[in-house]
């Protein structure tokens, strides 16, 4: 189970790598910090149809809910690892439970460096006790609990399990983005993005808005809905995204010039992650970047980033690369599904 910053995914596969299946899934949209026993409730209403098999569950947090760290250190600190790291991670996340933190040694060429880095991973204690505890309303038992991102690079990896050279992933979630390297299915660099898909179904919208020719009234409150707690933050609304879409039909120069100016800025960004890691690696080459998450299948997305970055961009469709029997719900939002499949897949290793 997913547990994003918008909704809640279910996943769990049936057969085995090279035949899998679709066994169970669902959807349910909640958000806050009481998403995970909300969903969890929702899910509950329905285990007749769901039909899960097995206790065992496995739990992907979204970006936002974890910070990501790179700290380099030098080789006369390494005594002082632990609390070095130890403190960046007080410094990332304040909760009253108290925090946790995992580290990485990012690997890379010995001799093109002086320093190691660290992929520092640090996320609250509540947040933890939350997944837990939304987990046993379904009477499952929590076997591991991952970031977004890994579970994202482990399903997209079984799609690049040929690929020699390094490839990267780019998820823009609503309102967490991030971008990762993987170099023989390992995570090699892993960043948080500026730009967020709340950002980008903004200014799409503003674009659309303008259309003289637009068939569809489209509205601020047709694109984005209240939370069911009333708070001041919104949820993008399935029923105004297929609008955007069927008004932006038509119109692919208009939108790729309005999101220039952040497809550009994220380039920036996405070219620097790309020298550094070529830094490291003795100037490794990177293949493509995969997108997932909300932002990634928004209109003229993909060819904006194309055109912004000299590598191939693609949606990330992994359950089709793979040949994962699905319903037709899934297969429509593929990108959406990534961290979930990757999660579900793990439990075959």
């Amino acid at each position: 189970m997913h547990f994003g910053a918008l909704d809640t995914r279910l996943l769990q596969l049936k057969g085995g790598p090279g035949g899998w299946a679709v066994e169970a899934y669902a959807v349910y949209a909640a958000s806050g910090d009481g998403r995970h026993a909300q969903a969890m409730e929702m899910a509950k209403q329905e285990l007749g149809r769901l039909r899960l098999h097995g206790k065992d569950s496995l739990i992907a947090l979204s970006g936002e809910s974890t910070a990501i760290n790179l700290v380099p250190v030098e080789t006369e600190s390494h005594s002082r690892l632990e609390q070095l790291l130890q403190d960046t991670a007080s410094r990332a996340v304040q909760d009253p439970e108290g925090i946790c933190y995992r580290y990485l040694t990012m690997s890379g060429d010995e001799s093109a460096v002086s320093r190691d880095e660290y992929m520092l991973l640090s996320i609250g204690s509540s947040e933890l006790r939350r997944c837990q505890n939304a987990a046993e309303i379904l009477g499952l038992r929590p076997c591991g609990i991952e970031m977004n991102a890994f579970p994202i690079a482990r399903a997209l990896s079984a799609v690049n399990a040929e690929q020699q050279d390094p490839w990267g992933f780019l998820h823009i979630g609503f309102n967490n983005s991030l971008f990762g390297i993987v170099h023989e299915d390992e995570i090699r660099f892993l960043k948080p993005m500026q730009l967020t898909g709340e950002a980008l179904l903004t200014r799409l919208q503003e674009t659309i808005a303008g259309f003289s020719d637009q068939s569809e009234e489209i509205n601020a409150e047709d694109i984005f809905a209240p939370h069911e707690d009333n708070s001041t933050t919104f949820a993008p609304d399935s029923a105004g995204i297929a609008t955007m879409h069927r008004n932006a039909v038509g119109h692919a120069v208009e939108l790729l010039h309005s999101l220039r100016t952040e497809s550009e800025g994220l380039a920036q960004e996405l070219r620097a992650c790309l020298r550094h890691f070529a830094t490291r690696n003795r100037g490794a080459h990177m293949d493509r970047i995969h997108i997932s998450g909300f932002g990634a299948a928004l209109p003229e997305v993909e060819s904006a980033l194309a055109n912004a970055i000299a590598l191939p961009i693609s949606l990330a469709k992994p359950f089709t690369a793979l040949g994962i029997s699905a319903p037709n719900e899934v297969l429509a939002e593929e990108h959406l599904w990534c961290a979930a499949l990757g999660l579900a897949m793990r439990g075959y290793e």
